[in-house]
């Protein structure tokens, strides 16, 4: 049994588990005791999250110019000011507004937008950077791709991950996309989707986890006529928040080991914490029942390691904060941007004694979902009453032994949900706290990464003392609302029907067409391709995910046969422009992993029991019968939660988009147009789970 299937076992309540601290351990922590709820929510505006301002000179679309810079960013009242990365509108000139999340993009549906993205970054990067990783060998710490997240955009406009380039103008192999300098890139934005929210993040090689955990990150909104009238009409209130939701590790200062960066600053883990168990959190293949053949390469420091997770909530870039919220309809667009950690979120009143903390005897108002990162949902969804805390599948004759079961609002790495909370019934000075109980990695949880008022002391075994209420560290409380009084008159009756619809599932519909879904089905598939998710060893041992077919191709680090594909293996998916195709994504790994999609959305159809263990190749062995998609995954998706055990299936009609241009085609792929699909835990994408989409015009 591998140690995260005892580690699985144990959040089962299966065991107990003793670490040994004398190996050390690749995760520091951060300084113990910081306050919760002390600093406002960051809202967007000039104090807070710029919003860009365009240039709209030219009709023919909005211009931006936005600068990829480092700067300092204070995440903590009780910490110094950290060095990170980020984006600065500087599309009037004059000094950049470098703020976390800064430059925040509004759009309009066929509307294009054009960007030049000036790269600014400095050749030392605030975190330390593995070498072994393809691209990162180069040395060009300053390297950039920028990718719109959810955009339908052409290729050379997408920020592939070969698509970066550096400030002296130095370029990957799929670079095509230059602006009026060496140290630019222009990208161009169509917009021809519905209201939803984006996001544009670093996509560089061998950068993409560091560059996006720095804070090179921020939103995309894009809005159409159908989202302005409901708001007109009030059925979606105006009053608008984004809670761009992560979790960090901040540096303590006291560890002398730790070479890069001062208390204060971001810390990521740059050691690979092996076998043997119980003193490592990661598999080390020659450690392995068989064990590997001898490796051909020494373990590199600092290293590249298998997931994330930190101990300090962030929202929009403020540790633990709190928003001042009057007795009023609220709308809030929340994005998952963590590197690996996914949230179940509820909504509970605080504890009166202790106000920090949540009461979780005590529920707060519904959450009522209107959309998520494929925009509007056709119907809208009530969660949260009662809120449904994480409980797993206690089967052991289940390949999904150990899966989570049942969960409120809950958001892999990369998805979005749109929601409304309506706050017009809780009593003026009451608090409420936004929870998560999600384990990380998730399903297969590591007890270190769960940190919580209250939690065992686990800092022999390389986790945390017991947090006290109040403080840190903590990723189940993450954001304290404060009620006050209404200003002004009441909100208007029709903000009711959303949630009357919602509860009711009759009556007026106030989503009725406003996105309309995919009008395919499974049987219109020219294609059906069935896709593996693997884990593996590399080269040095370490644990690798990978994407892959159901073929398989080579012999793997144990001397097992493998389904796994790297990047740079020869490509697999190339549908043409117009094709409609069934993929069916077979999880053989003990993660839940989101898998995110770039240019298209696509349909969820299902996900279904296989046999795990038999599986080796063609078709898989199904059981049960298949599960539909949840409420709150029908219409479109993009990013899609693909669990162990099961096979999940999801739709994809191959569009490209309308251009006033013809694109070039891709230098690696002549002819073609170059995208990638990938999971979205940022560790697993570098190493090695992505692979080349490859669309024929």
């Amino acid at each position: 049994m591998k140690r995260r299937d005892l580690l699985k076992l144990a959040s089962l309540g299966g065991i107990s588990i003793l670490f040994d601290r004398k190996f050390g351990w690749a995760y520091d922590l951060s300084p113990a005791g910081l306050p919760k709820f002390v600093q406002p929510l960051p809202l967007l505006g000039p104090t807070g999250i710029p919003v860009a301002s365009p240039d709209t000179t030219n009709p023919a679309f909005d211009y931006y110019k936005i600068l990829l810079t480092d700067y300092q960013h204070q995440f903590h009242p009780s910490l110094p000011a950290a060095h990170v990365r980020g984006y600065a509108d500087i599309t009037h000139g004059g000094a950049p507004n470098s703020r976390y999340l800064g430059g925040v993009i509004v759009a309009n549906k066929n509307q294009p937008v054009k960007v030049t993205f000036k790269n600014a970054l400095s050749g030392t990067h605030p975190l330390p950077v593995d070498r072994s990783i393809p691209d990162a060998d180069t040395g060009a710490d300053s390297r950039a791709s920028t990718h719109l997240h959810g955009g339908f955009t052409s290729w050379e406009s997408d920020g592939g991950p070969a698509a970066w380039y550096d400030p002296s103008g130095n370029t990957g192999m799929s670079f095509m996309n230059p602006g009026a300098n060496p140290d630019e890139a222009d990208h161009f934005y169509p917009n021809q989707q519905s209201s939803r929210m984006m996001w544009y993040h670093d996509h560089a090689m061998g950068l993409t986890r560091l560059n996006a955990y720095a804070g090179l990150a921020s939103a995309y909104l894009v809005r159409d006529p159908i989202e302005l009238n409901l708001v007109n009409t009030h059925y979606i209130p105006s009053l608008e928040i984004p809670l761009i939701i992560q979790d960090k590790i901040f540096v303590d200062g006291t560890d002398a080991s730790y070479s890069w960066g001062v208390k204060g600053d971001l810390f990521y883990p740059y050691v690979y914490d092996k076998n043997p168990y119980p003193t490592g959190r990661w598999d080390y293949g020659p450690d392995l029942s068989p064990p590997g053949p001898a490796l051909p390469l020494l373990m590199p420091t600092p290293t590249q390691v298998p997931e994330f997770a930190g101990d300090s909530a962030v929202i929009n870039g403020a540790a633990w904060p709190y928003v001042t919220v009057q007795q009023r309809h609220y709308r809030f667009r929340i994005l998952n941007g963590s590197q690996a950690r996914t949230y179940n979120l509820q909504l509970y009143y605080a504890n009166g004694a202790k106000p920090t903390e949540a009461n979780l005897k005590k529920p707060g108002p519904r959450i009522i979902q209107i959309g998520n990162e494929g925009g509007f949902l056709p119907e809208p969804v009530a969660l949260n009453k009662p809120p449904v805390r994480i409980s797993y599948d206690s089967n052991p004759m289940n390949p999904t032994y150990g899966n989570v079961a049942t969960y409120n609002l809950l958001l892999a790495p990369a998805e979005r949900a749109d929601v409304i909370i309506d706050f017009t019934g809780c009593a003026v000075g009451s608090k409420l706290i936004l929870y998560n109980d999600a384990p990380s990695p998730f399903p297969s949880a590591d007890l270190r990464n769960d940190f919580y008022t209250g939690a065992p002391d686990l800092s022999l075994e390389g986790g945390a003392k017991t947090p006290i209420a109040g403080r840190g560290p903590n990723t189940r409380t993450l954001l304290q609302f404060r009620v006050v009084a209404r200003k002004g008159l009441a909100d208007p009756a029709a903000m009711k029907k959303m949630e009357a619809r919602a509860v009711n599932k009759t009556g007026f519909n106030p989503l009725a067409g406003a996105n309309p879904e995919l009008p395919y089905t499974p049987a219109d598939a020219v294609k059906t391709r069935n896709l593996t998710l693997n884990e593996d060893f590399d080269d040095y041992g370490r644990l690798v995910q990978m994407l892959g077919t159901d073929v398989q191709l080579r012999n793997n680090n144990q001397g097992l046969m493998s389904f796994s594909r790297r990047y740079n293996d020869k490509e697999t998916e190339f549908p043409s422009a117009g094709d409609i195709e069934l993929w069916r994504i077979i999880n053989l790994t003990i993660d839940t992993h989101p898998i995110h999609i770039h240019l298209a959305n696509a349909k969820l159809i299902s996900r279904q029991m296989f046999w795990v263990l038999t599986y080796k190749g063609g078709d898989p062995f199904l059981m049960d019968v298949p599960r539909p998609p949840d409420p709150n995954e029908r219409g479109w998706k993009e990013t899609i939660r693909c669990n162990p055990g099961e096979v999940t299936t999801f739709l994809v009609k191959w569009d490209l988009p309308t251009l006033p241009y013809v694109p070039p085609t891709s230098p690696r792929f002549p002819g073609k147009h170059e995208y990638v699909w990938h999971c979205h835990i940022l560790e697993h994408e570098e190493h090695d789970m992505m692979r080349p989409l490859i669309i024929s015009p």
